[in-house]
């Protein structure tokens, strides 16, 4: 006669693994020039989790956010990238990939008060280790190289 096998130690462990990344908050600031940034966007990225956001609010970072608003960043090494325009402006084409559209337009309009280097993760030099229990982050942009 056999004895039946148990899946329920193997069900436990299952249920176990289903939760996402660890998150934790992020607080901090980000000047350009010595002067707090009045507005803007920071993106964190970090391979294999999904992109976290925060917000810029004069100078100091808040909102942090992955899955839910505030809910903190995945904890980690992140490469940052930082946007931030004037109010922006209409768009310049109903459709990004028209070709009439004007050469160097930028597509969501408004005046980039960053150098462009900072927009992308790749490009802004700019990173975050994001540790368990919060981190306070200081992100100090330049206007020239």
């Amino acid at each position: 006669m056999r004895t039946p096998v148990r899946l329920v130690p193997v069900l436990v462990l299952l249920a176990g693994c289903s939760g996402g990344p660890k998150l934790a908050k992020v607080t901090g600031t980000v000047t350009l020039d010595d002067k707090p940034l009045p507005r803007g966007t920071l993106t964190f990225e970090m391979p294999g989790q999904r992109p976290a956001t925060a917000t810029i609010v004069d100078g100091k970072i808040t909102e942090a956010t992955t899955f839910a608003p505030g809910d903190g960043v995945p904890v980690g090494k992140h490469k940052v990238a930082v946007s931030a325009t004037i109010d922006p402006g209409p768009a310049i084409s109903a459709n990004p990939g028209d070709a009439s559209r004007p050469s160097g337009g930028n597509y969501m309009g408004g005046k980039s008060l960053i150098p462009a280097r900072y927009n992308n993760p790749e490009t802004s030099g700019l990173t975050a280790d994001v540790g368990p229990g919060g981190t306070a982050l200081k992100f100090e942009l330049k206007s020239a190289p």
